[in-house]
């Protein structure tokens, strides 16, 4: 990143930081100061209704210490409010005639002089008989526990929207930058900033927009050109004179001030990019903590198949739909025009959202799931045909690389805002708001992509299954597909995209501590990838990085064995993401490694669309496998399995590239 857009993002981080962070201040103390008396406030409404019942049965005749059922009435009115831990009846002395308390397996808690339990503070609400004698009271216990969990969700509620605010906002700054004057004044500060240190190196691929500001990147160019144009006619000059001596100092100015040289960065149009394909992709992973349990909730019940099973299959046909139709929509985005056709896929996501906020039963999901997985496929692939149109060889990675960070930032951010949305204004609104957020990425498209159609400058190559056939069957590159890619992105959607929102859900979790939960593997990915990308340059290494990443994604699940949830699944989740962040990297280097040794009659292009194939079939295998073990052989079992899966593959890889270190040509010995 340029020295300019390193101090204009840092500036405004930091004056947005300290803007919301006294906002976030300001709205936790006077939310506790609502909320917390609006829990006391509850408590005296049930409390009320307990007392009544109890000067009811002093009117009927009915002695205080001879009540029966009390007990039994009080459980109940524990089960329906989560928040109390324990409710008694006392006499007018304050003595206690019945105690009904929450989690007593866990063994007798301690209790005061007045024989409540201690660790909680009570409300106390009078029982008066109808001639207005004091009858006793009836004391409700709130647990500390519970008011600091109340006071830490709510922290943690709003450092989260700071977050995502910060993030969100450095997205749509990065998009205005791309556009118009933000551009141009981008690229003054960039050719201002590489003048200060000297380098005149052409900024050919930077496109300012019109007026003042145009003129003024127009005319830096216009004098650097001309400097680099009387040098090349210096160095022509020498060269006819045969001086030796001038071409030794116009080297030496060439290697100071660059002018020589070219600029390799993407265009401005591809960065524009990036903000569509981030609120898209954001509105998708909101949905990732709650989809589940809203299946769950809405589905009934399939002749034949679990609930489990039933539950996984809108996210195996989401899955499947989009591992089958991104080949072929390439052709068709092609043709009608990247932008045009990422509009459209937007256009249809927002639909499948409206219709699955709307959905009554399992056909409808299916159905409206299916819309939306048709318009994610086409957003994808358009902004990656965009991005391959208008890119060349020596700058297409880092225009790739925005692709891959839209998606990173906005699976970081989305769990996060869609777990507290849903559990602040429900599921099926939370919903809209996912089309909301497609419907602005349809109008941010609008404006920031063109329609270019016919103009793509290399076109991805299409996968048949003779391909897979043919790249699958060289055993090394079939056990890097096959038993690292496939599983790897197996046990993503199975364990994080399906297992951990269904189980926490079932378990009393709320959608927001859901979403942290998720978030983590977003979060790893985006701290470690960077580092292992840099680090994974020498071929040597990427081998290790695989196997090391296989082994400890598969470990990665004997942690809910080992912790209480929610620690447990955070724990995996986490530690998922440093395997998978890890190995990712070397693994997408290795099909080309690999793939020019075994297969050198193999385009490239064609191994890579069929790594991409194969990685989109586990995703739509892992959801499936880990609902049919959750339901007929529980969550230990179906941990164990997924985690042998990924295990299994990565040991097998491990044999062939010792194999391969034996041979003639090994991967493991060879250097980029």
């Amino acid at each position: 990143m340029r020295r300019f857009d390193v101090i204009v993002l840092t500036c405004i981080t930091v004056v947005l930081v300290a803007a919301l962070a006294v906002i976030s201040w300001r709205t936790l103390v006077t939310a506790e100061g609502i909320l917390l008396p609006a829990l006391d406030r509850k408590a005296e409404v049930v409390g009320r209704s307990l007392s009544q019942l109890v000067a009811q049965a002093d009117r009927y005749g009915m002695d205080l210490e001879n009540l029966v059922g009390v007990d039994a009435v009080f459980q109940t009115a524990l089960a329906e409010s989560s928040e109390f831990g324990a409710l008694a009846l006392l006499d007018p002395g304050g003595r206690v005639i019945a105690l009904a308390m929450r989690n007593t397996s866990a063994g007798e808690p301690l209790r005061g002089l007045d024989g409540l339990p201690v660790g909680m503070r009570y409300v106390a609400l009078p029982i008066a008989s109808a001639g207005g004698e004091d009858l006793g009271r009836v004391a409700i216990g709130i647990p500390d526990t519970v008011t600091e969990a109340f006071v830490l969700d709510l922290w943690l509620d709003v450092a989260v929207v700071l977050l995502v605010s910060v993030l969100v906002t450095l997205e749509l700054i990065a998009f205005a930058f791309a556009m118009g004057a933000g551009s141009s004044l981008r690229a003054i500060g960039q050719r201002l900033d590489s003048l200060r240190r000297g380098d005149l190196a052409r900024h050919h691929q930077q496109q300012p927009g019109g007026g003042r500001l145009g003129e003024i990147v127009t005319g830096i160019d216009r004098r650097i050109t001309a400097l680099r144009m009387r040098q090349k006619e210096l160095r022509e000059a020498a060269f006819e004179r045969r001086d030796a001596e001038a071409m030794v100092e116009l080297d030496a100015i060439d290697r100071k001030f660059r002018l020589t040289r070219e600029r390799v960065e993407p265009p401005l149009r591809v960065f524009a990019v990036r903000a569509p394909l981030f609120l898209f992709f954001f509105a998708e992973e909101m949905t990732r903590p709650f989809l589940p349990t809203f299946i769950g909730e809405v589905a009934s019940t399939v002749p034949g198949l679990s609930r489990e099973m039933v539950i996984s299959l809108p996210i195996v046909l989401f899955m499947l739909i989009v591992a089958v139709l991104q080949p072929w929509l390439n052709t068709v985005t092609e043709r009608i025009g990247r932008g045009r056709a990422l509009r459209l896929g937007a256009t249809a996501a927002v639909v499948g959202f409206v219709g699955t906020a709307l959905a009554a039963d399992l056909w409808q999901i299916l159905a409206f799931r299916s819309l939306t997985a048709v318009g994610y496929a086409a957003v994808f692939v358009s902004a990656q045909g965009y991005i391959i149109d208008h890119t060349g060889g020596l700058n297409r990675a880092r225009g790739l690389a925005l692709l891959v960070t839209s998606i990173m930032v906005a699976a970081l951010c989305g769990p996060l805002i869609g777990g507290i949305f849903a559990d602040r204004i429900g599921i099926r609104l939370t919903f809209m708001v996912s089309a909301a957020l497609s419907l602005a990425a349809v109008m941010t498209a609008r404006l920031a992509l063109s329609d270019d159609t016919g103009k793509t400058t290399e076109r991805l190559a299409s996968v048949s299954f003779r391909d897979i056939l043919k790249v699958v069957l060289r055993p090394t590159m079939g056990l890097l597909l096959i038993g690292c890619a496939l599983p790897a992105k197996l046990i993503l959607a199975g364990l994080v995209f399906f297992m951990v929102p269904l189980v926490l859900s079932d378990e009393g979790f709320d959608q927001s501590a859901i979403g942290r939960v998720l978030m983590l593997y977003a979060l790893a990915m985006l701290v470690i990838v960077p580092f292992v990308s840099r680090i994974s340059q020498v071929q040597n290494r990427r081998p290790v990085l695989v196997i090391l990443g296989g082994l400890l994604a598969a470990s990665a699940v004997v942690h809910p064995f080992l912790w209480p949830e929610p620690w447990g699944a955070a724990a995996a989740v986490l530690q998922l993401g440093v395997a998978q962040a890890l190995s990712i990297t070397p693994q997408s280097a290795l099909v080309g490694d690999i793939g020019r040794r075994v297969a050198p009659e193999i385009s490239e292009g064609t191994l890579y669309g069929v790594f991409r194939v194969i990685e989109r079939i586990g995703n739509a295998i892992g959801p499936l496998l880990a609902a049919w073990l959750l339901g007929g052989f529980g969550q230990g079992m179906t941990l164990t399995v997924l985690g042998a899966v990924v295990a299994v593959g990565a040991v097998l890889f491990a044999f062939a590239v010792l194999a391969d270190a034996r041979g003639a040509s090994p991967i493991a010995m060879e250097r980029g």
